[in-house]
């Protein structure tokens, strides 16, 4: 694509063409994939530059390359659009073998003949499933104070900071990242029964998040001071693991595998 082109678009502007959610495009420029300008307004701004990268991060994902490995620096962009036709190429084939199956049992049914099994099995192999997919989880957790709660889950937690949405002066909406799972801070919410432990005086969910050093993560948040429910230990379901409360009362467990031992 030409970056040289002086047009530019906004980020409503590039959800509406491309159908990617204007929340999916400030995610990728959070794990630095894309780094749009920004106009004297604090917009942003994507130019033909900004959309090249955004067609190689996309195109990576369709075929299958997991978010944490996408580097669209990583092939020229004729490479990968000769990789995007080979996969469309691919899917076209595999449409065209669906469609003699369809068209052979129409010709049985013209003739009067019943389809045998094996052609009908062949049918169902090529519909679609009405199972949904299932591409990412996103854990939801309620807070009085959300800016609060995000500040302290990425100073004391170490969790990656996402962004923070504001009505007014006041935070209702705000993301963090644990590996490859978001956490979203959700506003107290009575309508929904959706309130913080705060109010209930009760936990009704906990996170378990993997780390590289247990014992190196639980000397840093009880330095903090953060109430710590239990210290390091070996659990019997093959993690070590301590748990800590955040300032609103949910309950956090923080866990590294245990080597497996072997046997004699």
């Amino acid at each position: 694509m030409n970056s040289s082109d002086s047009t530019t678009l906004g980020i409503g502007d590039v959800a509406r063409r491309t159908g990617l959610t204007e929340r999916t495009l400030r995610y990728y420029e959070e794990l630095g994939l894309l780094a749009p300008d920004r106009d004297g307004g604090g917009r942003r701004r994507y130019d033909g530059g900004d959309l090249d990268r955004l067609y190689r991060i996309r195109l990576l994902r369709e075929l299958g390359t997991p978010l944490a490995d996408v580097d669209p620096e990583a092939m020229d962009l004729q490479h990968l659009t000769r990789q995007h036709l080979a996969d469309l190429d691919h899917r076209m084939a595999e449409l065209a073998r669906v469609r003699e199956r369809v068209r052979a049992v129409e010709d049985r049914l013209l003739q009067g003949s019943r389809p045998n099994d094996d052609a009908l099995l062949d049918l169902l192999s090529g519909l679609s499933t009405d199972e949904p997919a299932l591409t990412r989880r996103t854990t939801l957790l309620v807070y009085r104070d959300i800016a609060a709660a995000h500040s302290f889950l990425v100073d004391v937690f170490g969790l990656a900071p996402g962004p923070i949405e504001y009505d007014g002066e006041r935070a209702v909406h705000g993301e963090v990242h644990a590996g490859d799972g978001v956490v979203w801070l959700h506003r107290e919410a009575p309508e929904h029964r959706m309130v913080s432990p705060l109010t209930t005086g009760a936990v009704t969910a906990s996170l378990a998040i993997l780390v590289d050093d247990v014992d190196a993560h639980h000397a840093r948040v009880a330095a903090s001071g953060a109430p710590i429910d239990y210290t390091p230990t070996d659990m019997p379901y093959g993690v070590r693991e301590y748990s800590v409360r955040d300032p609103e009362g949910h309950l956090w467990s923080f866990q590294t595998a245990l080597a497996e031992t072997v046997g004699p």
